[in-house]
């Protein structure tokens, strides 16, 4: 018997007598082998056992293997490990969790995760912890996400009095959540009504979600602030024709496609994938006829014309008082898994009172409505180029530069680059030959970078590049910052003028350790700082106004680690990270 089906067997919620041996015997396994290889195999098989169960009891000898385990060097084995004590019910899981959660030292990855385990046992004692966290850059947007877990009038208040903070995503989290019961939709309908939160933050799927709360004073509310309900109409070509004219006014280039991409990225992107970029829970979009103005309109504005079962959207109705509604994506005897246009919610039957399956599309309709005439075009111009455009860095999409979890976004050789537990990991194997770029799709004009950077300790060349054209079979131009141990914090034009500027005083480099990297452009004034020491402050009326980021690995043999990469927008000249 494989091990995922014996496992399975032993979790089930009639365990017998010989199950429950063989639960015990596999946890003395985990508690007495030094290979951590087999040690992830097992905990990996009871994760995947345990998913959607609940009320699951504590095997015999676990808390002796859970000390063990949470003491081991390796994370994923740590992580797992607190996720099972907690669906075991260990005190001591949660602590650790919470520690976990709560300490701003860690990356923000970690943090998250912790975050995630909690929210997922309901732990009563969380909703007041994630309401002190939704200050806190790093966590804020799982914090606003775990909270529509939580029924309790409290968390409302909390996040509207957060909202303005929030990136474009967080937003966007926290209008779900606000939408997900009827009391906080009425706070929520409350503030679009007195103009604290602005009436085109509610999109065409956010208004149908409180049509689906089915309360009287929502609708009311709802009509109130933002209109009356009317579908399209009978008669769909007449819209999708003055659509064409609206985007025939524009000219012979309508729009523009990088204005279009930021757009895209806050209207489409969250459910639809575009050149492997995107959502999953619409169609990819990328082999689809979008250079067909007819039949991108046809499938906006009349998204219920023809729908394949597997995008029929799905409501469930909690007993917590929640609804939920996406993409049914797997289901069995003991729970739900649904893809929502935000994150994937996975329920067990125990919490639903009722399940229905809608006879439309998951993709609303009236998606346009809210969009500028302008809007409208360069979205539309976007969506028929035939390759990728790069993403303008907005206050919308700043907060996209980098998940966390994949290159999405990035582009570079996959056997060099990759994203590791948070960590973004440059490696280049000996006998790599020639510099080695992990390109960002974003392009940014003026920012403010703050990043942590482990560098190669034995010194080899490496450089984080801004302002930068890349340039196809070659290495990028730009401006750059040395990771190097030689030329450390200096700053050069790549392929172009050389050095530019030196540290002013020697900055120190923490070798085979973290170091926080700042780099704000603003105008033509450059400002670097590394470990909170300013490094260079240099004018340059001549350099790039604008481009994207890249990393750069020069050498054989080189391993370069960075995390917790924020990207701001619009920001002042001066360094954030820098004591005055």
């Amino acid at each position: 018997m494989k091990l995922l089906a014996l496992v399975s067997c032993c979790l089930g919620l009639a365990v017998s007598a010989r199950a429950a041996d063989t639960l015990g015997a596999l946890v003395r396994v985990l508690d007495s082998t030094p290979d951590a290889q087999v040690q992830l195999d097992v905990l990996r098989g009871l994760r995947d056992a345990a998913q959607g169960r609940s009320g699951i009891s504590m095997p015999a000898g676990w808390e002796t293997a859970e000390a063990r385990l949470l003491s081991s060097p390796n994370p994923e084995i740590r992580a797992i490990a607190r996720s099972l004590g907690l669906a075991f019910g260990s005190q001591a899981a949660l602590q650790a969790l919470r520690a976990t959660l709560l300490d701003r030292t860690l990356d923000a990855a970690q943090r998250q995760d912790a975050l995630r385990a909690l929210a997922s046992v309901r732990d009563d004692s969380l909703p007041p912890t994630l309401r002190g966290l939704l200050t806190d850059t790093a966590v804020r947007g799982a914090a606003v996400r775990a909270l529509a877990a939580f029924d309790q009038p409290e968390n409302a208040g909390a996040i509207l009095a957060a909202f303005a903070q929030f990136s474009g995503s967080e937003r966007r989290d926290a209008l779900n959540t606000l939408s997900a019961r009827a009391p906080s939709a009425r706070a929520l309908l409350a503030a679009v009504d007195a103009g604290t939160i602005p009436t085109r933050e509610l999109t065409a799927d956010l208004v149908r979600q409180l049509r689906n709360l089915k309360d009287e004073s929502v609708l009311a509310s709802l009509t109130k602030v933002y209109g009356s309900f009317r579908e399209i109409g009978a008669d769909k070509q007449a819209e999708i024709d003055r659509y064409k004219t609206l985007y025939r006014a524009g000219g012979s280039t309508p729009g523009e496609a990088i204005r279009g991409r930021t757009v895209y990225a806050r209207v489409c992107q969250q459910c639809h994938s575009l050149f492997e970029v995107g959502g999953k829970v619409g169609p990819d979009l990328t082999g689809s006829a979008r250079g067909d103005l007819d039949y991108i309109l046809q499938n906006i504005l009349d998204p219920n014309a023809v729908i394949p079962n597997e995008y029929r959207a799905t409501t469930l109705e909690l007993k917590d008082g929640r609804v939920v509604t996406g993409i049914l994506k797997q289901q069995d005897d003991k729970s739900l898994t649904l893809a929502t246009a935000t994150e994937t919610v996975t329920v067990t039957r125990a919490e639903v009172t009722e399940i229905t399956q809608s006879q439309l599309s998951m993709m609303p309709e009236g998606l346009l409505a809210p969009l500028a005439d302008q809007e409208f075009r360069d979205l539309i111009y976007y969506l028929g180029r035939p390759g990728q455009t790069p993403l303008l860095a907005t206050a919308d999409t700043a907060n996209l530069f980098y998940n966390g979890h994949t290159l999405e976004l990035w582009n570079g050789d996959e056997s060099i680059w990759r994203a590791d537990q948070g960590d973004l990991v440059g490696h280049t194997p000996a006998g790599t030959t020639g510099p080695q770029a992990l390109l960002s799709d974003m392009i940014a004009t003026d920012f403010r970078l703050l990043v942590e950077v482990r560098p190669d300790p034995a010194g080899a060349p490496a450089g984080l590049l801004f302002r930068s054209d890349p340039a196809d079979g070659a290495a990028p131009r730009g401006y750059r910052v040395s990771l190097d141990r030689s030329s450390w914090g200096t700053l050069s034009e790549q392929g172009g003028r050389g050095p530019l500027a030196k540290p002013a005083q020697p900055a120190t480099r923490r070798d085979s350790d973290w170091n926080t990297l700042e780099v704000v452009a603003v105008g033509s004034r450059l400002l670097v700082a590394l470990n909170g020491m300013p490094c260079v402050d240099h004018e340059d009326a001549s350099g790039p106004r604008q481009g994207i980021v890249a990393l750069q690995l020069d050498g054989p043999s080189t391993e370069v680690r960075l995390r917790n990469l924020q990207l701001e927008v619009q920001p002042k000249a001066e360094l954030s990270t820098v004591k005055r």
